[in-house]
């Protein structure tokens, strides 16, 4: 069926970001398409993206087809679309989509944001009050630290000891700020003076910057009683000293490790693991849980909410954005269109960025 509800001057073409074979990274197989601009169906929508996040490993691990995640089929897949979260406006709707209408912004994730226009379901947008890049720092990247440390590992209480890894990055920061309204006192790793400046200025209780010290010694000279809860995301020795320190209760939230990734390491998928942990491949894609004497090392933080109450934990984190409680990083460096993804790609993948890299559209 043909849309119902349409806006004008639409476009006669598109173009998007797609990949014709698997490769060794997301510049090796990512090229430009124009595509004719299609009507929604039944329950679809069509948007016009403005701004699409880059979620590195999301896209590295698409791109190469890694057999152990669930991006295998691209292996034999004859093209697919790349991208994995954007806002943008509704400009078509289909027939029986009742809750968005032409005009309306949204945020929207899953495939193909990597785009001028995106055609999708309407399920899969959430209404916001302006397509920013700020909504796509919420959408993914501050969701999964809200169901991580609020049901997976939460909820949180004050007065806990709580440590965030990559605490500058784009879900790095969101985990710290949500630690710091439960009341929790917080202790954040990174890797530059610039995000230890934006961290401190934050209110975070301590700064370690993992460059210019050993993170297990000073976790051992400063809290001798452990870390009660953390939220890690980079794998590696960094991994290894957080789980050396954890409280006898522990908790430990594995949203990446990033340092592991096969930019910087060809063998991720054939590393073996540490300290009575699976690999680090394993324990994320498989999602596993994994048990080391009283502590709880989760693989998958999204376990602790059903999807049903996705959309809640959303809406509650908008809302905190929304009344000032809550910032949303964006990279000061600028990335404009489907021709400089590549570029924003590579920065993030070099560690270099603070809050989450953005291409505008």
């Amino acid at each position: 069926m043909m849309s119902t509800n349409a806006g004008t001057d639409l476009p006669a073409t598109f173009r998007r970001l797609i990949a014709r074979k698997v490769g060794p990274s997301f510049r090796s197989v990512a090229e430009i398409e124009e595509v004719p601009l299609q009507q929604p169906s039944s329950d679809q929508v069509l948007l016009k993206i403005a701004y699409a996040g880059v979620n590195g490993g999301c896209e590295t691990f698409r791109c190469r087809g890694s057999s152990y995640t669930p991006f295998a089929a691209n292996q034999t897949a004859e093209q697919f679309v790349l991208g994995a979260e954007a806002s943008g406006t509704v400009v078509a709707v289909g027939e029986g989509v009742e809750t968005l209408k032409v005009g309306d912004a949204v945020t929207c994730s899953g495939s193909g944001g990597f785009a001028e226009y995106i055609l999708t379901t309407s399920q899969s947008c959430f209404p916001v009050k302006e397509a920013s890049a700020e909504a796509v720092v919420l959408t993914l990247s501050g969701l999964t630290a809200a169901v991580a440390l609020k049901a997976t590992g939460g909820p949180l209480k004050a007065g806990e000891r709580a440590l965030v890894t990559a605490a500058g990055g784009a879900t790095g920061h969101m985990g710290v700020q949500l630690a710091l309204l439960a009341g929790c006192h917080v202790v954040a790793v990174c890797g530059s003076a610039a995000k230890a400046q934006r961290l401190r200025e934050m209110g975070v209780h301590r700064i370690i910057n993992y460059r210019e010290g050993d993170v297990g010694e000073v976790l051992r000279r400063e809290y001798p009683e452990g870390i009660d809860v953390a939220y890690e995301g980079v794998g590696g020795p960094l991994r290894d000293a957080v789980l050396d320190n954890l409280s006898k209760h522990g908790r430990m939230l594995v949203v990446g490790y990033i340092s592991e990734y096969p930019h910087v390491n060809p063998d991720d998928g054939k590393a073996e693991g540490s300290r009575g942990l699976p690999p680090a491949h394993e324990l994320f894609w498989k999602r596993q849980t994994v048990h080391i004497d009283d502590k709880t090392i989760y693989g998958n933080v999204w376990s602790g909410a059903k999807m049903q109450e996705i959309p809640a934990f959303r809406r509650q984190l908008f809302d905190l954005y929304e009344e000032g409680k809550l910032q949303a990083w964006v990279d000061s460096r600028r990335f404009h269109g489907v021709e400089q993804v590549s570029d924003a790609i590579d920065y993030m993948l070099t560690g270099q960025a603070v809050g989450k890299v953005v291409v505008s559209f």
